[in-house]
């Protein structure tokens, strides 16, 4: 009896949507995580770096020294400021001082030469990590061998005794140290979580809802137009959005993370992450209907792999790089982290964020108009009100 329980419930089509639901979960997460973060380790000399030279023709030895020895991306024709600017929006993930007066402290026996490091602690935890052990390397490096041929063909031009020449040279192991100042440094572990949290949720979220109103607008298509429909899609989108906006970021605020510009900016930046990503999600289940379901859970697995959340994504396979641009999550993970831990690049994250929402409004626009619509009947009309 149990046997023909059974074979009734697998006969159900809703069990079978369900079975395939559940496969495609495994085949999307395995096959996008893996191919996505493959050889991540590899990519790390893809991080880009600046190293700023104050210190002249003396210093630039040195400079060129240093970068020669280093295997991430660098560039050294930045200003201090230019440099920062830069940092500041996540173009490059250190910068590497040489200070003014750096030779000369160098051979100053009195004197500690610092090699300062600037990092920003407002991206994935990897980078933050890698930076750190780079600065101490390199600090290393130049006070045992990277830099002792740049520094003796300096102090030679200096016409300096042999004798003295060789002290200067031993004694800097000594006293050249790692200056490292942190830019929006992240007190709490937590931070760097919530941004991969709020895509996580909100996609998720988004999926569920378009599924409904999907099943919805097909239950109504025989009474209700399709341009109505699609109107109250929107509707519908734009009021859950804010509901669960203020809920989300009112959680936020209750468990102790707090916005650099205060609960208002958080609140409206979440409620836009909602609802581009509702429009996106909705956008697949007008393209392929009950099918698009399937589809959206294969983009909740390329935003989180794509977004930067986790890992920076420039040591990502270049495929995810370049795909990542065209949905939200890595525009509402780099806004959320510079209204959580720090950064001035919300407003371009906003404008990049509502671009996408717009070209998926006019493509659902014209997937619309393309479509028939089922003219309401009476029939129908009295058929749905009996029910």
């Amino acid at each position: 009896m149990s046997v023909q329980f059974i074979a009734k419930f697998l006969k159900q089509p809703i069990i079978i949507v369900g079975m395939i639901t559940a496969i495609l979960f495994q085949v999307f997460f395995s096959l996008i995580w893996i191919t996505g973060y493959d050889h991540v380790t590899d990519r790390v000399d893809q991080l880009p770096i600046a190293i700023v030279n104050e210190d002249g023709a003396a210093g630039q030895l040195i400079t060129d020294g240093i970068a020669g020895s280093l295997k991430f991306q660098t560039d050294k024709k930045l200003t201090l400021n230019e440099a920062k600017d830069a940092l500041e929006k996540r173009e490059i993930r250190m910068i590497i001082n040489i200070p003014q007066g750096f030779t000369s402290m160098i051979h100053d026996p009195s004197q500690s030469a610092n090699i300062r490091y600037f990092v920003n602690e407002s991206n994935p935890q990897m980078v933050t990590n890698v930076m750190e052990t780079a600065a101490n390397q390199i600090t290393m490096a130049v006070n045992a061998q990277t830099s002792k041929t740049a520094l003796e063909q300096t102090l030679i031009q200096m016409n300096l005794p042999e004798s003295q020449v060789q002290q200067i040279k031993d004694s800097t192991s000594d006293h050249i140290i790692s200056d490292v100042q942190i830019t929006h440094p992240a007190t709490n572990f937590s931070q760097m979580m919530v941004p991969l949290m709020f895509i996580t949720a909100s996609f998720t979220g988004a999926m569920f809802l378009s599924m409904s109103l999907n099943n919805a607008s097909i239950n109504l298509s025989g009474q209700i137009g399709k341009w109505q429909r699609l109107t109250a899609r929107f509707m519908i989108m734009g009021g859950v959005s804010l509901i669960v906006s203020v809920i989300g970021a009112s959680m936020i605020y209750g468990l102790g993370i707090r916005s650099s510009l205060g609960f208002m900016a958080m609140w409206m930046f979440e409620f836009l992450i909602l609802l581009i990503s509702m429009t996106v999600a909705q956008l697949s289940m007008l393209l392929l209907g009950e099918a698009g379901a399937w589809l959206n859970v294969g983009l909740l697995s390329l935003q989180m792999v794509s977004s930067g959340a986790t890992i920076p994504r420039e040591v990502l396979s270049p495929f995810y790089i370049w795909i990542g641009q065209f949905f939200p999550a890595q525009y509402a993970v780099d806004g959320m982290m510079d209204l959580i831990i720090g950064g001035s690049g919300l407003w371009l994250d906003v404008l990049a964020l509502i671009y996408i929402g717009v070209i998926c409004t006019l493509l659902s626009v014209i997937l619309t108009t393309i479509r028939r619509d089922l003219k309401p009947t009476r029939e129908r009309a009295n058929l749905s009100a009996n029910v």
